[in-house]
Parts: structure tokens; sequence; C-alpha cells
């Protein structure tokens, strides 16, 4: 209960500081040159090996998962459990059986952190509601944070 407590504090604070601010989201300034570098890399190498594959699956999960938080911690509504399930779809969505224990799906909660542009004590609130006290979770969401 005192993580949801947590976490539904943090949130109030994120939305109360995106609206005070007058803050938005947008994407749109990454598409063209993602898909650009997409067609180029597939370009020059006509062959990828099975572990080439796998890489890009599990970075198009983490990548999937950032945009995700990214849009989750600036929206307006959400609880906890809403993002949980939502990130349980997304996972099965890219045949992950278990998000939980997925180091991707924390490596991406934190780079969509860092895309959202919280401030710490947001950071900090939404990692502790999220890693279950499980040292390898905040660090891959600090990894991401970083990248």
């Amino acid at each position: 209960m005192t993580s949801f407590r947590t976490f539904t504090l943090a949130t109030t604070v994120v939305l109360g500081t995106a609206l005070i601010s007058g803050c938005s989201f947008s994407t749109s300034s990454e598409s063209s040159s993602d898909s650009s570098a997409g067609i180029f890399k597939s370009a020059s190498s006509p062959f990828t090996s099975s572990s080439d594959s796998s890489r890009n699956k599990r970075e198009k999960y983490e990548t999937d998962v950032a945009d995700y938080t990214a849009s989750f911690v600036v929206s307006s509504s959400g609880t906890l459990d809403s993002f949980r399930g939502h990130l349980s779809e997304l996972a099965e969505s890219h045949e992950i059986t278990n998000w939980e224990g997925d180091r991707n799906t924390y490596v991406g909660i934190g780079r969509g952190l860092a895309k959202a542009r919280l401030g710490r004590p947001q950071i900090s609130a939404f990692t502790e509601s999220l890693s279950d006290n499980e040292p390898w979770k905040k660090e891959a969401i600090e990894e991401g944070l970083k990248k």
C-alpha cells in the first residue's frame, strides 16, 4: 500500500508540475531520423545473425517501453496497476513472458523517465514504486536514465 501511495504522490507531483509549466510531449522530431537510420542499417547488410535479430527485438521492446513510460508519466491519469497491466500487454506483444524479470523492461522505463524530463524526486519515487526494492531493477532504471 505504501508503494501505491508513493506512486500516486509522485504522479500527482509530476502532473501538477507539467500543468503548471505547460509542458507537452511530442516525438514527431524523432520519427524521420529513426526511420532513415533503419533503412540504412538494413541496406548495409542483407544478412543478419540470430544474435543481431534478438538484439533488435530487445531494443525495439526497450524503445516501446520507454515511449509508453514517457507517455504515461506526462498523462493526466493512470495508476501503478494500469501501468503494470499495459507493460504486461506490451511485453506479450514482443513475446516476452516475464516482463518483471526482464532487464530491458527497466532500462526502457529509465529511458522513458529521462525522455519525460522528470525531476530527480519524481524519478526516485517512480523507481521506488516499480523496483520492488530489488537492486538490479534500480540499476537498470539508472542505466536507462543515462541512455
